[in-house]
C-alpha cells in the first residue's frame, strides 16, 4: 500500500489530512471540474466553428450558381441592380393600369353619350 506523505505539521491525529491541505485538495477538485467543462465548451464550440464553416462554403457554392458570385459587395451591387428593375417595372405596370382606368373611364363617358339616344 502507498503511504501518504505528510509534512508532519497540523495533522489531525488520525494521519487525515490538515485543513489547508484539504482546502487545496477541494480547490484542485473545483479547477479539475472546471477544466473539464471548459474542454467540453471546447470542443462543442470547434464543431460548430466547423458546422459554420461547411454551411458557409454551401452558401458561397449556391451564390455561385445562382448569381455568378460569392463575393459579398458584387452581390450587393446585383441586389441593387435588381432593386432598381422591380422599382422600374412596378413603376411601368402602374402606368399600365393607370392606362387601362383611363380608357375605361373615356368609354363610360363616351357610353353615357351615345347611349342615350339608343333604346
Amino acid at each position: 500500500m502507498a503511504k501518504k506523505v505528510s509534512s508532519g505539521a497540523g495533522e489531525g491525529a488520525a494521519g487525515g489530512l490538515s485543513a489547508r491541505d484539504q482546502a487545496v485538495q477541494e480547490r484542485l477538485l473545483e479547477l479539475r471540474k472546471q477544466h473539464q467543462s471548459l474542454h467540453e465548451r471546447k470542443i462543442a464550440t470547434e464543431q460548430d466553428r466547423k458546422n459554420l464553416e461547411q454551411r458557409l462554403q454551401e452558401l458561397r457554392a449556391q451564390a455561385e450558381r445562382e448569381f455568378g458570385t460569392s463575393d459579398i459587395d458584387q452581390l450587393r451591387r446585383l441586389l441593387e441592380e435588381r432593386r432598381q428593375e422591380n422599382e422600374r417595372m412596378v413603376r411601368e405596370y402602374q402606368q399600365h393600369i393607370d392606362d387601362i382606368q383611363q380608357r375605361l373611364l373615356e368609354i363610360d363617358s363616351g357610353e353615357e353619350g351615345a347611349g342615350g339616344g339608343q333604346g
